[in-house]
C-alpha cells in the first residue's frame, strides 16, 4: 500500500510539473466543454452523427486549449472572449446566485439573504423588518428591499 502512495504522489507532482507550463482550463474553455457536451446530449437524444462529430470538436478544442504551451495567445482568445461575453457570463452567475439566495431565504427562519446588483456581494438582513434600505458593505451601493 505504501509502494501505491508512493506513485501517487510521484504522478502528481510529474502532473504538476507538466500542467505549469499549459495554459490549463478558463473561462474560454468551460463555453467550449459546456458546447461540447451539448452537442453530444443532442446527438444521443436525436440520433444524429454531425451533432457528435462537432460535439466531439468542441471537446477535442478545449483539451487542445488547455495542453496548449503558447499562454500567450491563449490568453488573448481568453481575453477576447471576456470582453464580448463577459458581461453576459457574469450575468448568469448573478441570477444563479439571486435565486440561490432566495431558497436559501425560503429555508432560513430568522434571515433573508440579498445580493448586491453591482459587486455581487450577499448581505443577510433579519427577517420581518419590512422594506429597508440596505447599504452593501464592500461597494456602499444602497438598494431597498422587502425583508
Amino acid at each position: 500500500m505504501d509502494l501505491f502512495k508512493k506513485y501517487i504522489t510521484m504522478f502528481r507532482q510529474d502532473m504538476r510539473q507538466v500542467m505549469s507550463t499549459r495554459c490549463g482550463l478558463d473561462e474560454l474553455n468551460n463555453l467550449l466543454m459546456l458546447i461540447g457536451f451539448l452537442n453530444i446530449v443532442a446527438a444521443m437524444m436525436t440520433h444524429k452523427w454531425i451533432l457528435t462529430l462537432l460535439g466531439a470538436a468542441f471537446v477535442v478544442l478545449c483539451y487542445v486549449r488547455v495542453f496548449s504551451k503558447d499562454l500567450v495567445r491563449r490568453k488573448k482568445e481568453n481575453e477576447l472572449y471576456m470582453r464580448y461575453l463577459g458581461g453576459v457570463v457574469r450575468t448568469v452567475q448573478l441570477y444563479e446566485l439571486r435565486l440561490k439566495m432566495k431558497l436559501r431565504t425560503m429555508k432560513d427562519k430568522q434571515y433573508a439573504y440579498f445580493v448586491c446588483g453591482s459587486c455581487g456581494q450577499v448581505i443577510r438582513i433579519p427577517k420581518g423588518k419590512g422594506k429597508v434600505s440596505i447599504r452593501c458593505p464592500k461597494c456602499s451601493q444602497t438598494f431597498v428591499h422587502k425583508t
